[in-house]
């Protein structure tokens, strides 16, 4: 008996997958394989054999070093072309980026009308002439340039060419002169031949396409990548159809994307010069506004040539200064003299010299005063103090010493004039040097500016000379093709790769299929989907049974489904021992649930036990049906008082006599309350008494609660899941059944299991009793069911 405990119902491990596991489920489906396999192959060959061809054509680019410092090159480090290029660079991927711009192929495109194509048009497949074609299409006026516009040639001779254009259900014809104009769909054209024609019911198709949508093509096709990092040299490749269109295609972008090199060059020469003109205007602008500037600070502050003028004035400066000091000197003499008048001790005596005052007056005056004071001194002891002639000499002395007093007077205040003169020419001098850091300071910033101003100028006239020279000069390009382009082919399609990749493909999409079906499957497909889900432990597994062994009892052949009943009868007996009433049940109907019963309750009975099989799904009774039996008075006879014996309800078979068949009995419109009646009780006391083993066939236990009511007088519930109709939620439902203990002592059968599997597909009962069954298979005895999807 289970004991549903807590550890019961912990985590299951699963069986981890195996590669054995997976190769028997796929060998299962052997023939969907085989089919894919023959269905891919057969495709690929179809393709490979219908398919365009496509050839490779292939040119390299070498991309030099651009050393010039003239007229923009990639080394330049001139500083007005990095400033209108950006700068130097020499980055590879600059350069494929350049290569493989929308821009550039649609030029290539434009100038060699790359983006029309001609076609000779065959049953299975289409040729590109290219250049071969015997005429040419030259558009004259494109009305609208979004759309392609397809011209098929029917025929065509020396005069004429015959068109047909439109959708294919309205083809308009028209007959087309050649060199002539000619209208189609709002665009104007000309036919061109070339060479002698030959009159020709031509079968060609001549399309024009827009040359942005014909260059994004090309591009698509196009390849452009590094030929090896160690060097700058740039591969390029394209896939065409025609081999001699795809070397134009590479010889006409190699051409184009120097050219362009070329031009930009060009550009940037004249962009540069324009620049430079520029700013010629703006700085001479400059330059004669700074030297303005000059000449104006050096008028208004009477600098003429600083360097002269600053020792010229330090030495004016220093002659003031001892000027100054002489006459501070005689102004000290002259004081000194007046003060030697002034004195009336000094009345009689002489007068020093003028001691160096350059004044001939004064010197004379006294030089006349000392002369009177020696006469004096002379005639004094001679004469009397009253004499005429001392008196005169007295009278003369005074007046020249009064014309000395005065003559000093003058004489300081001219040396007062003298001083305050040369004090202020001094001062002057002084403020001139102090003021002249200052000046010559803004000056030499003004003559500053005026250098860089004037340095620029003619750094400036220095590069248009230089520019205009490298403008006026052939400029080369950086790029050079190092050989016109070379194809070979065709490269495609590859038989040997087509192949390889039909086989992979063959094998790949049953497995696709499998898995899309396994997933969106959502019913149980295998014994491993049970055991890892559910608790109670399986008690067996049965084979698909053939509808002609569902009308009778199966286990009466000796089959591979009879040996299986039998081994469930054997596990039943060890999951069960000694317990004699079992409940079958079962999630929904359509599970084999009651054919189960019957086959089981007869593999029961063979061995001489007395086995009673209770066909109590009284809503769907079906056992008697199956067998033939006649369904008159049952079960509910019984319950609802019809009867009291039980032995007038029972039906036996003929080959198993001691297998006693219960019928349902009449129909009832309320089962569920029939089975709670008081009579049920009484009825498992006797049949326990007379049967060895009793098996009750029951309503499923996921639609109704009939078997749950059974539960209760049950020893054990084999519980039915039918592979490909059990749906896998409802695995969940037999362990809440568990966790709720309406039924204690489970075990699971598991029904409709394909022979011939492993593995997620049954367990291969087929190949195992095949030695058992050889016979019994060759008469159609045995016969193998249909795999189910995993």
């Amino acid at each position: 008996m289970i004991e549903a405990n807590d550890d019961f119902f912990a985590p299951k491990q699963s069986a981890g997958f195996t590669v054995k596991e997976y190769l028997y489920k796929q060998l299962s489906y052997w023939p969907l394989f085989l089919i894919s396999l023959v269905v891919c192959i057969a495709a690929g060959y179809f393709y490979t054999k219908y398919a365009r061809l496509k050839y490779k054509a292939t040119t390299m680019i070498l991309v030099k070093e651009d050393k010039s410092t003239q007229g923009g090159g990639r080394g330049s480090t001139d500083l007005i072309v990095n400033a209108i290029n950006g700068g130097p660079t020499e980055n590879l991927d600059n350069e494929i980026q350049l290569l493989r711009s929308s821009a550039l192929f649609e030029r290539v495109v434009e100038k060699n009308q790359f983006n029309i194509l001609y076609y000779k048009v065959g049953k299975f497949k289409n040729t590109d002439l290219y250049l071969d074609a015997p005429f040419r299409l030259v558009p004259q006026f494109i009305g609208d340039s979004n759309h392609p516009v397809n011209i098929a040639v029917k025929k065509f001779d020396d005069q004429a060419i015959t068109i047909a254009y439109g959708p294919n259900d309205k083809l308009i014809y028209q007959q087309v002169k050649w060199n002539t104009s000619f209208k189609v769909l709002g665009n104007q054209f000309i036919f061109v031949p070339r060479g002698n024609l030959v009159a020709e019911d031509g079968n060609y198709l001549v399309v024009w396409s827009p040359a942005r949508l014909t260059s994004e093509d090309i591009l698509a096709k196009t390849t452009v990548d590094i030929l090896d990092r160690k060097t700058t040299i740039i591969q390029l490749s394209i896939l065409t159809e025609n081999l001699k269109r795809g070397e134009d295609i590479l010889n006409a972008l190699s051409r184009e994307f120097m050219q362009t090199d070329m031009d930009g060059k060009n550009a940037i020469s004249q962009n540069t010069i324009r620049f430079i003109d520029d700013r010629l205007d703006i700085v001479s602008k400059e330059l004669s506004g700074v030297e303005g500037n000059l000449e104006d600070f050096q008028g208004n502050n009477e600098l003429i040539n600083v360097p002269n003028q600053t020792t010229q004035s330090f030495e004016n400066s220093n002659v003031l200064s001892k000027n100054l000091n002489d006459i501070s000197i005689q102004q000290s003499i002259v004081q000194m003299l007046s003060s030697y008048f002034d004195n009336p001790g000094n009345q009689d005596k002489l007068v020093p010299s003028s001691l160096g005052i350059n004044d001939a007056t004064l010197t004379s005056l006294i030089g006349r005063y000392n002369e009177l004071h020696l006469n004096k001194e002379r005639e004094a002891p001679l004469l009397s103090s009253n004499s005429i002639v001392l008196t005169d000499i007295n009278n003369q002395i005074n007046d020249v010493k009064g014309s000395i007093i005065e003559s000093l007077q003058n004489i300081t205040k001219n040396l007062k004039l003298q001083q305050l003169s040369l004090q202020q020419k001094n001062e002057q001098y002084t403020q001139f040097l102090s003021s002249l850091p200052h000046k010559e300071r803004v000056m030499q910033e003004i003559k500053r500016k005026q250098s860089i101003t004037e340095g620029l100028y003619l750094y400036l006239l220095q590069k248009r000379e230089e520019t205009a020279i490298s403008a006026s000069s052939a400029n080369v390009s950086v790029y050079k093709q190092i050989d016109s382009a070379k194809g070979w082919g065709p490269v495609e399609p590859n038989a040997s790769y087509i192949l390889g990749y039909s086989i992979i493909l063959g094998l790949l999409l049953p497995e696709a299929l499998i898995r899309l079906r396994s997933i969106l499957n959502d019913k149980v497909s295998n014994r491993k989907e049970i055991t890892d889900k559910v608790y109670p432990p399986i008690l067996g597994e049965l084979v698909h049974i053939p509808k002609r062994q569902k009308k009778g009892v199966a286990i009466l052949e000796r089959n591979l489904v009879s040996e299986q009943f039998r081994n469930l009868r054997t596990n039943i007996n060890f999951f069960q021992r000694d317990k004699q009433v079992l409940l079958v049940t079962s999630s929904s109907i359509g599970e084999g649930k009651s054919l189960i019963s019957l086959n089981l309750a007869a593999v029961m009975a063979m061995p001489g036990k007395k086995v009673a099989l209770l066909e109590f799904d009284l809503r769907n009774p079906g056992i008697c049906k199956k067998i033939g039996l006649n369904e008159g008075k049952g079960l509910t006879d019984f319950l609802t008082g019809e009867t009291n014996s039980v032995s007038e309800l029972y039906q036996t078979l003929e080959n198993l006599p001691t297998l006693h068949i219960y019928p349902a009995g009449p129909l009832n419109q309320n089962p569920g309350d029939i089975l709670i009646s008081e009579r049920v009780p009484v009825l498992f006391e006797i049949l326990k008494k007379q049967y060895d083993y009793v098996i009750i066939d029951s309503a499923p236990s996921g639609l109704v609660s009939d078997a749950f009511i059974f539960g209760h007088y049950s020893d054990a519930v084999i519980y039915i899941v039918r592979l490909q109709h059990t749906l896998k939620k409802q695995l969940d439902f037999i362990n809440d059944m568990l966790r709720g203990k309406k039924f204690t002592n489970i075990g699971i059968v598991i029904n409709d299991v394909k022979t011939g599997t492993k593995y997620g597909y049954g367990y291969g009962y087929g190949n195992k009793y095949n030695y058992d069954f050889g016979r019994q298979k060759k008469k159609g005895t045995v016969k193998r069911g249909k795999p189910a999807f995993a």
